[in-house]
C-alpha cells in the first residue's frame, strides 16, 4: 500500500471533494430511481433507470473508501482495496454501455412506427438493459482473480482517491472500451438533437417542455464528449491527476441535476397532478 503523506498527490480539500461529489451521486441517483419507480405519474425508459443504476453501482465504488471508513487511512483494509481495485475500471465501462444503450433505445422509439411488434421491443428494450453488463462483469472478474494472485500490485492510488493496480493494462482495457462505445453514443445524442430541433413546432409547437427537452439532451451530448476527451487522456496517461478525477465526477453530479430533479420527479414525491406530457423527444420519457 502507498503511504498517506509521502507520494500523495491530491491535498485532503480535493479528496474529500471527490468522494463527496460520488456519495452525493449516488444517494440521489437512488432516490431517483425509487421515486420513478413507485411514482405512477412518472414514465421513464427501461435504460434510462438502467443508467441511473449504473450511475449508483459507478459512483459508490468511487466512494468505498469513505463508506468503508478506510478514507484517509495509511493502509485500507486488504481486502477493501482489493474490491474496489478490481471494480473501478469497470464502472467506467459499465456508464459508457449504459449511456449508449439509452440513445439507442431513444433513437429506436423515435425511428419506429407504432404498428411495430411489441414482443420485438420487448426483447431489444431487454437486449440493451443486459448487454452493458457483460463486459464489465468480464472486467471485474478478470482483474479480481488477477489482483488475488498479485496481492503487492493492490494499492492506493497517487491521488489518494481510491485503490487501483499497479499495472495500468485494465484501465487502458477499459478506457479504450470506453472511448469506443461513446463515440456512437455522442452520434446518436447528436442526431437526437437535430431531430428534436427539426421538429420543434410539429413535436410541441415551440412549447418551453420542448425547449427544455433540447437543452437537457444538448448537455447530454455535452457530458459524452466530456467522457470520450477523458477516456483518451486516460489512453495516453498512466496516472491521472486529481484534476481529471474530480472532472470524471461532475457527469452523475450534472445527470442528477439535469434529468433527475425535474418538475415530474417532484410531483411524484408529493403526489401534486401529473404535469403536461412531454414530447416524445423528453430525454428518457416514454413515447407511445
Amino acid at each position: 500500500m502507498a503511504n498517506f503523506p509521502a507520494g500523495r498527490e491530491s491535498s485532503t480539500a480535493l479528496i474529500s471533494a471527490f468522494v463527496t461529489i460520488h456519495t452525493f451521486s449516488w444517494t440521489s441517483c437512488l432516490i431517483i430511481v425509487v421515486t420513478v419507480v413507485l411514482s405512477p405519474n412518472i414514465r421513464r425508459q427501461s435504460t434510462w433507470i438502467n443508467l441511473n443504476i449504473s450511475w449508483i453501482i459507478a459512483c459508490f465504488i468511487y466512494a468505498f473508501l469513505l463508506t468503508t471508513e478506510q478514507l484517509y487511512k495509511t493502509n485500507p483494509q486488504p481486502g477493501v482495496c482489493l474490491f474496489q481495485a478490481a471494480a473501478v475500471d469497470a464502472v467506467s465501462s459499465l456508464v459508457a454501455g449504459a449511456m449508449l444503450a439509452l440513445a439507442l433505445q431513444l433513437w429506436y422509439n423515435l425511428r419506429s412506427n407504432s404498428v411495430r411488434p411489441m414482443l420485438a421491443a420487448r426483447q431489444r428494450d431487454l437486449l440493451l438493459i443486459a448487454m452493458p453488463y457483460v463486459v464489465p462483469l468480464i472486467e471485474f472478474f478478470a482483474t479480481l482473480g488477477y489482483a488475488v494472485q498479485h496481492p503487492q500490485q493492490v494499492t492506493l492510488t497517487e491521488s489518494g482517491m481510491f485503490c487501483g493496480l499497479t499495472t495500468p493494462i485494465p484501465g487502458k482495457i477499459s478506457s479504450l472500451y470506453s472511448a469506443i462505445l461513446m463515440i456512437p453514443t455522442v452520434s446518436a445524442q447528436a442526431l437526437l438533437w437535430v431531430y428534436s430541433y427539426q421538429n420543434w413546432y410539429k413535436v410541441s409547437g415551440n412549447s418551453g417542455n420542448a425547449l427544455a427537452t433540447m437543452i437537457r439532451l444538448g448537455l447530454f451530448t455535452l457530458f459524452g464528449i466530456v467522457g470520450v476527451l477523458v477516456s483518451i487522456f486516460n489512453l495516453m496517461n498512466q496516472v491521472n491527476p486529481s484534476v481529471v478525477n474530480i472532472l470524471e465526477s461532475l457527469p452523475p453530479l450534472s445527470f442528477v441535476f439535469i434529468f433527475g430533479l425535474q418538475i415530474f420527479c417532484i410531483h411524484g414525491c408529493f403526489g401534486a397532478n401529473q404535469p403536461s406530457p412531454s414530447p416524445p423527444l423528453a430525454h428518457g420519457v416514454e413515447s407511445k
